[in-house]
């Protein structure tokens, strides 16, 4: 026989609500929400919660007032934030998208000493396009490709650096001894 819930909010044919663990075997439950339709929301004692939306969600947030008491003189006024002090925000979308739109779009590393790294990986294609300036900077920047590279400009294109290297000085030759073909590995392998 189950455990009656220690305080039944209700329960009807719509469905039902409770504080308390859900059967003898429960000790974890504080709290559980469940409708027909299959939506269910439950809380436990170590803080954790879960919720399950057989269908969609949708939040409006008119932003009339700061979350987080800020002045309303300040550039920023956050109208929803979502903090995560330890642990990973994953967010899963495997039979759809995801898009950002926004009057503009922030994305910042701050990880501390070497790490800290912003990562973008496609299965097809990966395209950045800016409607005045795109700058890339940094120690070292690689370019690498197992076709082509096409450089395309309708005004000029400008190399300002100490030196040039180009061409294929090992295209024509049968073989590689092994210590330079280790070496352009390495310079293969450094620019991934």
């Amino acid at each position: 026989m189950s455990k009656v819930p220690e305080h039944l909010v209700t329960n009807n044919p719509y469905g039902f609500a409770f504080y308390g663990p859900a059967s003898e075997d429960d000790t974890i439950t504080e709290y559980q929400h469940h409708t027909n339709c299959g939506y269910d929301e439950v809380i436990t004692k170590n803080g954790n919660k879960g919720n399950i939306v057989p269908g969609s969600h949708y939040e409006h947030i008119l932003g009339e007032k700061s979350v987080d008491n800020r002045k309303l003189t300040e550039e920023e006024n956050v109208s929803k934030l979502i903090r995560v002090e330890n642990g990973d925000l994953v967010i899963t979308v495997p039979n759809g998208n995801i898009k950002l739109k926004a009057q503009n779009v922030y994305i910042e590393a701050s990880g501390s000493d070497d790490s800290g790294s912003f990562l973008v990986s496609a299965n097809e294609a990966v395209t950045v396009v800016a409607g005045e300036q795109m700058t890339f900077g940094g120690a070292k920047i690689c370019m690498t490709s197992t076709d082509t590279i096409t450089l395309n400009s309708g005004g000029f294109i400008n190399f300002l650096c100490k030196d040039i290297n180009k061409g294929g000085p090992f295209s024509n030759l049968p073989f590689i001894p092994g210590p330079l073909q280790d070496l352009l590995n390495g310079i293969t392998q450094s620019c991934k």
